[in-house]
């Protein structure tokens, strides 16, 4: 059992030791408040919900539920919002759809959360790679604008308690690809004189360079991938190809200021939008089908070898072709192991985040139990230990990056996906830069020179030391991992490397153009029929209004001799 997946029993057992002991308040069916929380499927540990009604009862004696519902499709999320027949407290949704729900005023700021210290383990513990509160506007989230009309402009940090990021690459098969198109790989130049684990090499380096997604258009891969039934992921594939030179680094186009590369990967005018409709088109004769969810099982399954995925997806994948058995304990026989890779090509990818929100409600509802209690669950969610329970449970990464000082976040990596002996270790590893993510400070909030890390598990007492090599303020977070294995294909899918954090580009609301997009959605996937079914079909057609004209003549001619036949007999 490797050490991610023992991982998932390890952070079963933070849950089961928050959860107090008592009797549960779910026994009855009188509470005296109720939560409302909407939020995508599989996307939470449920027991986390559990232990969390548990422990407010514990402390105030208080019957808390959390009535916990789903959608499919943040698009969905919204009709039920607009619709207005239910409300909610709290809802968690893409970065583009709090933009949109920001501007149209369905959800509030987090200003009087953060000014009353109601989310501390939030902004004590938040990668400020993600969000920042200080002024310095360094995160992801401080960069996004929030345009709120009339009241003027915010960020997104303040519209969002950040709940999971991740990016949008391949996850594929490498063997799969190659066996899939076999006599094809075998007279491409490129693949024709290399042994059979040559082209599997070879497939690999191919989608992760600059040129990878431009190998979804190649015919060797035809037949062989599925991609997201979803307007806005897709779009963001066919923006990068059809822009390939500007997003290219090594091009004579490449646009060097990031801010105006981010702008290209936004851009949705009328042109825009019809030459992307008709590169997706073009790749839509490449591929298997369209999926939303069922790409990560298909890729399991082999009933495909390529597939556009959301990375924790990925990491849910990846495991499963790794083990045989729901529990995560019994390796697949070597012959059945389905060895699946995820890369962010290097010309770069789309980068998302899921937050929560909260709904607008009236003046008084901001004084209410019903609210304090609605952020005192997100601020439970985002403890660290909690945040390493749901990220064992999806294979998403949380916002939470333990950076003031709390280490189960840099622990659960070390544990799952660091395969070194500690401090001392003399072997050769692939080292895995994470530095970006974390920022441990001293009791003064100066940066930690040297931090070192023991992991106490019954299997696993290895010791860390971590220091600022390069004398910048930032420790060195260095993962020692085989990169080709099962955890060091794992921990790619789980965090970006560093080296691809400037390539990582935010897709904003389409605002004014969306039903633009929507429309240019449903040509896409408009399935024309092929050429020799349209012939078939006007033969058939022309043979059938032949048919109905020849039944109609001989059938007037029957009428008229019968009528001659019975005028001759009356006659006699």
């Amino acid at each position: 059992m490797s050490r991610f997946l023992k991982n998932l029993a390890v952070s079963a057992s933070f849950v089961a030791l928050l959860a107090p002991t008592l009797t549960s308040c779910s026994s009855s069916g009188d509470y005296d408040y109720y939560i409302y929380a909407l939020n995508a499927e599989d996307y939470i540990d449920e027991e986390l919900i559990t232990s969390f009604e548990e422990m407010v009862y514990e402390r105030d004696q208080k019957r808390v539920k959390v009535v916990y519902e789903t959608y499919d499709t943040n698009e969905t999320m919204y009709n039920t919002l607009k619709t207005g027949k239910q409300t909610y407290d709290l809802i968690c949704c893409s970065d583009y759809m709090i933009q949109r729900l920001a501007r149209e005023g369905m959800i509030t700021s987090f200003h009087d959360a953060i000014e009353k210290d109601l989310i501390p383990n939030y902004m004590n513990n938040v990668s400020d790679y993600l969000a920042t509160y200080d002024g310095s506007n360094f995160g992801k989230l401080d960069t996004i604008e929030v345009d709120l009309g009339e009241k003027g402009k915010d960020t997104l940090n303040y519209y969002t308690v950040g709940y999971m990021w991740g990016t949008l690459g391949i996850l594929f098969n490498p063997e799969l690809v190659v066996s899939r198109n076999y006599d094809l790989f075998a007279q491409n130049e490129r693949y024709s004189s290399l042994s059979d684990e040559e082209k599997v090499a070879q497939v690999i380096e191919d989608f992760s360079s600059l040129d990878g997604y431009s190998y979804l258009w190649d015919p060797l891969f035809k037949g062989t991938q599925s991609i997201k039934d979803s307007m806005r992921d897709t779009y963001a594939i066919g923006i990068m190809e059809y822009f390939k030179d500007y997003f290219d680094r090594e091009s004579e186009s490449f646009i060097t200021d990031y801010d105006e590369r981010n702008e290209l990967f936004n851009r949705c005018d009328d042109e825009t939008i019809k030459n992307v409709q008709d590169t997706l088109i073009n790749l839509k004769e490449n591929i298997f089908g369209f999926e939303v969810d069922s790409g990560k099982d298909d890729i399991v399954t082999r009933k495909i070898a390529v597939n556009i995925a959301w990375s924790g997806d990925a990491v849910n994948s990846i495991g499963r072709g790794f083990y045989a058995d729901d529990d995560w304990e019994d390796e697949r026989s070597d012959e059945d192991k389905v060895n699946l890779y995820y890369v962010v090509p290097e010309i770069g990818a789309n980068v998302w985040f899921d937050g929560w929100a909260l709904p607008t409600h009236d003046e008084a509802y901001y004084s209410s139990k019903e609210y304090y209690y609605s952020l005192e669950f997100l601020d439970y969610l985002n403890a660290p230990e909690n945040a390493v329970a749901n990220m064992s449970y999806n294979g998403y990464t949380s916002f939470i990056g333990s950076s003031n000082n709390d280490l189960s976040v840099l622990e659960y990596i070390l544990y799952s996906y660091d395969t070194s002996d500690g401090v001392g270790d003399t072997e050769t590893y692939d080292e895995y830069d994470l530095s970006y993510y974390f920022n441990f400070v001293d009791e003064n909030g100066e940066p930690l020179k040297e931090l070192e890390v023991t992991l106490s598990e019954e299997d696993d007492d290895r010791s860390f030391k971590f220091i600022d090599e390069n004398n910048d303020g930032k420790l060195d977070i260095k993962i020692k991992t085989d990169l080709d294995s099962y955890e060091g294909r794992s921990l790619v899918a789980q965090y970006p490397e560093e080296k691809n954090i400037d390539y990582l580009y935010v897709m904003r609301d389409f605002g004014s153009q969306n039903n633009a997009i929507v429309s240019m959605w449903e040509n896409v996937k408009v399935n024309p029929l092929p050429t020799l079914v349209v012939v078939i079909l006007i033969i058939f057609l022309v043979g059938l209004v032949a048919y109905l004209g020849s039944y109609k003549i001989i059938r007037n001619y029957k009428i008229k001799k019968r009528k001659e036949l019975r005028n001759e007999n009356e006659n006699s």
